[in-house]
């Protein structure tokens, strides 16, 4: 006869497989939230300059998050190229201009001051800007005095 009092080893190794289980869906599932939210957050301009590709990074995360790793890899990896852009495009590295959500917008250069300038075709008279275009109207002597 069997003794009903005797403790079976299985039943404690199969609650703790199944705690720790449990532990790697929920850690699993949230780093999938957040690696999700900064890669949607993160402007096109940004995957553009880092050589990523944004979609694909959303759909690994998405359809592949086993165990975490594709959110793993993004975080650990992709994420650091992507603040350096940031950075860099804060810090000017691209040249004189401002972030935007769309990218990076270079500042117009500064225009001339409205006067008599040297023609741009090359011809050997003066042309009038008016500081926004070149007018129809040259002089072929010495700068007037205005």
């Amino acid at each position: 006869m069997a003794n009903v009092n005797s403790i079976d080893p299985i039943g404690p190794l199969f609650a703790g497989f199944f705690i720790l289980y449990g532990i790697v869906a929920i850690g699993s599932l949230v780093m999938l939230v957040v690696a999700l939210v900064d890669i949607v957050r993160r402007p096109e301009w940004q995957w553009r300059l880092a050589g990523q590709e944004k979609v694909l990074w959303i759909l690994l995360v998405l359809l592949v998050n086993f165990l975490a790793i594709p959110s793993l890899i993004y975080w650990f990896s992709v994420r650091k190229k992507l603040v350096a852009v940031e950075q860099a495009g804060v810090a000017g590295a691209y040249g004189p201009g401002h972030v935007t959500y769309s990218g990076w917008e270079p500042t117009p250069p500064p225009m001339a001051p409205p006067g008599w300038h040297p023609d741009p075709s090359g011809q050997p008279w003066l042309r009038w800007w008016d500081g926004t275009r070149w007018s129809e109207h040259t002089w072929a002597g010495d700068v007037p005095v205005r």
